[in-house]
């Protein structure tokens, strides 16, 4: 009988109680954690090392930030997944975050329970974005110069990025314009080609900065 491997991890933060509080969550929710480093080259090191699923980054480390390993990580095609660790809710991080498509952004004053549910997610493949810090970068590119329309966007298409631009969703999406759920989904794929995106949060960033949400 085989043992199915959990993903590994490397975590990284330059506070040893918070790095060993993580490393902990991790190991006990069946995750392989490959190393713990208190800064961020000794993180590089570990991941070019270990190439890990995952690496939980700390945003503010000494030598290399996880803003700048997550940079680094986007440049060089590592196939680890990134969830950066921000202590407080600074918009200009989150959204430089979010521009890079990181996979994972949680508060350090997230539950234990919520933490190893966004590490489980980006292992996996999904992303997990921290609600306040979304609200927070919304709340940056809420700049006040008038709407600008997406061109060659359908009345439809409009309709369904107001809804995301509002935190909607799928389900919701469907009951409020009166369509399936499917027909969300292919309404979401053809804004993404059109608008050259691949998440939910890009799309609503994107829309939020045309001021979309306010239609």
């Amino acid at each position: 009988m085989t043992t199915r491997r959990g993903p590994t991890v490397v975590v990284a933060d330059d506070h040893p109680l918070m790095l060993d509080a993580v490393a902990g969550l991790m190991a006990g929710a069946g995750f392989k954690v490959a190393a713990r480093c208190q800064d961020g080259a000794q993180a590089r090191a570990a991941i070019l090392a270990h190439a890990p699923d995952l690496a939980i980054l700390d945003v503010h480390m000494p030598h290399l930030t996880g803003l700048q390993l997550l940079a680094e990580a986007r440049a060089q095609g590592w196939t680890t997944r990134i969830l950066l660790l921000t202590a407080g809710l600074d918009p200009e991080p989150i959204v430089a975050a979010i521009r890079l498509k990181v996979d994972g952004l949680i508060l350090k004053g997230a539950a234990g329970d919520v933490l190893v549910r966004a590490a489980e997610m980006v292992a996996a493949g999904g992303q997990w974005i921290d609600k306040e810090a979304m609200e927070q970068a919304l709340g940056l590119l809420d700049a006040p110069e008038s709407r600008v329309a997406m061109v060659g966007l359908t009345p439809r298409e409009t309709d369904v990025v107001r809804c995301v631009a509002q935190g909607q969703r799928n389900k919701e999406i469907a009951r409020d314009l009166g369509i399936s759920e499917g027909t969300v989904k292919m309404h979401l794929h053809n804004l993404y080609e059109k608008l050259d995106v691949s998440s939910r949060t890009e799309l609503a960033i994107l829309a939020r900065e045309h001021r979309l949400d306010r239609l």
